[in-house]
């Protein structure tokens, strides 16, 4: 099918299909002419005799029976009813011998068949109860009526003649069917004549319009055999030199441009591809080689992915498409510059060569983002192997002038033909997976599922829609309270984002954060963030409220950017706000793929503003004993997860013991995040930590309220009462 499709769009299939339609126009022109003047005599003679035979069957019904049956006459002469005379309306109804010789002679007279029919009251039905019709061997045939969607049914109910095919021993024939009248009015019966001479006439129409449409149908496909073969012939040349192109567009051509010697049109095309080989060699190694690393570009990785899917239907292995990209490799570049990157680049191109074989394709489709294409795939768990293997060799230190950096990278994996049927579709989706995994926790990889596209789209509308919120103040903060449990005073307080979209709703912080993250529209958004906690801190002290200070969380990249102490200068003085009442909260991960002396030199450049400095998430990254001893934290945030059920839990108990040794040695202040319950508040207490930060005391507010949260909690505490979430 697939075949003769192809050959319908060929040059020779659509000549060959225009010659047929105009073959085939000027055929079914003659033909239908002819055809319509044969109909129309038809139906004229049909229509005569049908006409002559019902009227011919009424008057001897009259003549006949004239006691029984009178004729009622439309003003052209035809019968329109046969009105019953006899004083035995039922008698007159009744089968006798003859009818049956009645019925011959108009048969006879007709060169047709005659019926006469009685109405059942009980059925609603016309009962056949005399014909000429007989079996081969002269007895009866079998009962029929003239029921409900009958052709002529309608006509007889309402006491009308009908004309037209009717039904009849198998076949259709041409009849007139008269009603038969009782002296009331109502139907009684039916007298059904046909004209036998005018059905053969109409068989003998309808075979001639057979045999007309089967002769041009044979004509035609004569016409279009012999035109195809003499076409295909004519036009084999070019169908030769567009399977040279094709050859040539997928570059598997290594013979010689054929039919160059003819002096024809063909020679002049043939002469053309030459030209096109030439320029295609030269163009091969600049459309398809990544000039940095050597290795495929994205148009290479397109075309082997195109390759991949037209096998992948007969292939008895799977084939699936990774996506790696490398895990902030655009700040390791701003840190670093464009020539250290570029040579990390290589090194990873280089790393994942060593991956390749005869079944694996590589290339480079982005900045730092590589595909791998994989056809001897055995299972998904392979694919995990395979993953995991690629994130091992990209974690390989690779060693700089003075520093070793150590790279992640998510992995999105895509299955070939389940997941994807077209190149583009099998790069979105893996890019979609990737993004996932990005998005979960970096370093790792996920595979593709359907929902992810409309996650993806969603997270892009959000994207969209952040940098109006931020112009349009939909941005907002809310306050929770860090409270000292030995006397239920508040020793700080802080601040936390919130987003109220107008048809949204609130869209929770840990979605917009992480885009905005993503996006780059982190460093616009904190410092708008910054901008309205110290708005509200000067506030705070201008009326007198004790908060001790406000702390901020501030994004990695707010802090790798250039001139961000001098934003936080800025933001402090137009503000009015005092320094010691600001407090930033960093994550360990301000450190990863950075120069730890120069994100070192900019929190001190912080703590010299006379703002404090908070690490936080503490144990819920990387390890960072290291670098407690030598940057200028004034207090460390313990992670939620250390303290969920900690009550019960021993480990998470000794963990905690030795966390806060640790920060008392350090002469660091000590806030435990996420305390929900009474049991988790005692021990925490218990262990002499400075300030529980979560649901116990207080949930996030409004600024308004947080003076009034505090002086309920110093009357709970003033009476030895301890507030429950």
């Amino acid at each position: 099918m697939l075949r003769f499709t192809h050959r319908f769009h060929s040059l020779t299939g659509q000549t060959t299909a225009l010659l047929l339609c105009a073959v085939a126009v000027s055929m079914m022109i003659s033909a239908g002419l002819g055809y319509w003047k044969l109909y129309e005599v038809t139906a004229s003679n049909s229509s005569i005799r049908i006409d002559r035979a019902a009227r011919a069957a009424a008057n001897i019904m009259e003549a006949s029976l004239p006691q029984d049956f009178s004729v009622k006459l439309a003003a052209d002469g035809k019968p329109v009813a046969l009105q019953l005379t006899a004083r035995n309306e039922e008698a007159a109804m009744t089968y006798s011998p003859m009818y049956d010789a009645l019925l011959k002679k108009i048969g006879a007279g007709n060169h047709g068949a005659a019926n006469l029919f009685k109405f059942n009251t009980e059925t609603s039905a016309l009962d056949r109860f005399a014909t000429t019709f007989r079996k081969p061997d002269g007895s009866m045939p079998p009962p029929m009526s003239i029921k409900s969607g009958h052709p002529a049914y309608a006509n007889l109910e309402a006491g009308k003649p009908h004309t037209g095919e009717v039904p009849v021993m198998g076949r259709m024939r041409l009849a007139y069917l008269t009603p038969i009248l009782s002296k009331s009015g109502k139907l009684a019966g039916a007298l059904a004549v046909d004209v036998g001479w005018a059905d053969d006439l109409i068989v003998a129409r309808d075979e001639l319009r057979m045999l007309i449409f089967g002769s041009a149908m044979a004509i035609l496909f004569a016409v279009a055999a012999i035109g195809m073969i003499m076409m295909r012939k004519s036009l084999r040349p070019l169908n030769e030199l567009a399977s040279f192109a094709n050859l040539v567009a997928a570059g598997n051509q290594t013979n010689t441009v054929p039919h160059t010697n003819r002096k024809d049109e063909v020679g002049a095309l043939a002469h053309g591809m030459v030209r096109v080989v030439e320029l295609q060699d030269k163009l091969t190694q600049a459309a398809y080689v990544d000039e940095l690393t050597g290795i495929g570009n994205r148009a290479k990785s397109l075309l082997d992915l195109g390759k991949t899917l037209e096998l992948q239907p007969g292939s008895k292995n799977m084939a699936a498409l990774l996506y790696i990209d490398l895990d902030g490799f655009k700040q390791i570049n701003d840190a670093y510059g464009q020539l250290v990157g570029d040579s990390i680049l290589k090194v990873i191109s280089q790393r994942l060569c060593k991956l390749n074989g005869k079944n694996v394709k590589i290339a480079r489709i982005g900045a730092d983002e590589f595909t791998l294409i994989r056809t001897d795939v055995t299972s998904q768990r392979y694919l995990r192997k395979l993953a995991e293997k690629i994130a091992e060799q990209v974690k390989i230190p690779i060693q700089l002038e003075k520093t070793a950096l150590e790279l992640t990278c998510s992995i999105g994996i895509a299955i070939l033909g389940r997941d994807a049927s077209t190149p583009d579709e099998a790069l979105r989706n893996a890019a979609h997976a990737m993004n996932f995994a990005k998005y979960e926790s970096r370093g790792g990889h996920k595979f593709f599922a359907s929902e992810m596209a409309d996650e993806a789209q969603n997270r892009l509308r959000i994207e969209r829609m952040l940098k109006s919120a931020i112009q349009n103040d939909e941005i907002f903060l809310e306050f929770q309270p860090q409270i000292n449990p030995a006397d239920n005073t508040m020793t700080g307080i802080e601040a936390l984002a919130r987003w109220h979209h107008e048809t949204d709703g609130l869209i929770p912080p840990d979605m917009f954060i992480k885009i905005a993250e993503e996006s780059g529209q982190i460093v616009e958004l904190g410092s708008y963030l910054l901008d309205l906690a110290c708005k509200q801190a000067a506030a705070w002290e201008e009326s007198g409220f004790e908060f001790q200070h406000v702390s901020v969380n501030v994004s990695p990249r707010q802090i790798w950017q250039p001139g961000f102490v001098g934003l936080v200068k800025d933001i402090l003085t137009k503000n009015s706000v005092s320094a010691n009442n600001i407090c930033i909260e960093v994550t360990e991960s301000v450190f990863v793929g950075r120069d730890e002396d120069k994100v070192t030199a900019v929190l001190h450049e912080l703590r010299n503003l006379g703002v404090s400095l908070s690490l936080d998430d503490f144990g819920s990254g990387y390890s960072s004993l290291g670098y407690l001893n030598r940057l200028p934290f004034d207090q460390l945030k313990i992670d939620r997860s250390f303290v969920t059920n900690i009550d019960t839990d021993k480990t998470k108990q000794n963990v905690m013991s030795g966390i806060i040794s640790l920060a008392r040695g350090l002469q660091l202040n000590i806030v435990v995040e996420g305390v929900e319950t009474l049991e988790e508040m005692l021990f925490v207490k218990s262990i002499g930590c400075n300030a529980i930060q979560g649901y116990y005391y207080a949930k996030p507010s409004d600024a308004g309220k947080i003076p009034a949260i505090l002086e309920q909690l110093l009357e709970v505490g003033s009476s030895g009462k301890l507030m429950s979430a």
